[in-house]
């Protein structure tokens, strides 16, 4: 029996407070977990314990967050304060993570996460993978810094170009203040400590 068995002697089901207390984390990080789904509950709709979570459930993610760590990327939970001034000092690149000779750790990283992903990409499969602007993944297809093998009615990008792409030092310097691209980013971290734990 490990640690975390007694806690199924409270109850089946508790509330995103108790998640916060057990879990020994603030309210908005409790609140950051249920809503992306890494731990899993149920949305009640009520204004009091809006959030229904399994006890079960909570057992995992304590178990799995041992292992490899905090499983949320850095700066996706901040308070107003912190958000203002992440705004005004910038936006942050894969430069203020990516150390030299981490590029082959990079290309697993990004194969590792985009595995169930088909084979060939479109425009649209680009922008909602990696969290660049529209804009800026069409700019980059038509100056071929991702390559693609057709381009009329609509761009074709087999994954393997893409990931080539995910490794050049445009994509590595890129500047984006999306969600999408702050999960990436973070999950790197993630992955690595992952890794070299196993």
């Amino acid at each position: 029996m490990d640690k975390y068995e007694a806690l199924r002697d409270r109850h089946d089901f508790i509330s995103l407070d108790e998640l916060s207390r057990v879990c020994k984390i603030a309210k908005q990080t409790a609140r950051y977990l249920v809503e992306h789904e890494i731990i899993p509950a149920t949305d009640t709709g009520k204004k009091t314990w809006r959030y229904r979570i399994a006890i079960d459930d909570v057992i995992s993610y304590l178990r799995h967050r041992d292992k490899v760590g905090s499983m949320i990327p850095p700066g996706a939970v901040t308070s107003r304060k912190d958000h203002k001034n992440r705004r005004l000092n910038g936006r942050r690149s894969y430069t203020k993570m990516v150390e030299t000779g981490q590029i082959q750790e990079m290309f697993e990283y990004f194969s590792f996460i985009f595995s169930e992903c088909g084979d060939t990409l479109t425009t649209t499969d680009i922008v909602e993978l990696t969290g660049l602007e529209k804009s800026t993944v069409l700019k980059s297809l038509r100056a071929g810094h991702i390559k693609s093998v057709i381009q009329s009615p609509k761009y074709i990008v087999p994954k393997q170009y893409l990931l080539e792409f995910l490794i050049s030092q445009r994509f590595i310097e890129s500047r984006t203040r999306s969600e999408r691209y702050m999960q990436i980013l973070g999950g790197f971290e993630i992955w690595k400590t992952a890794k070299s734990s196993q």
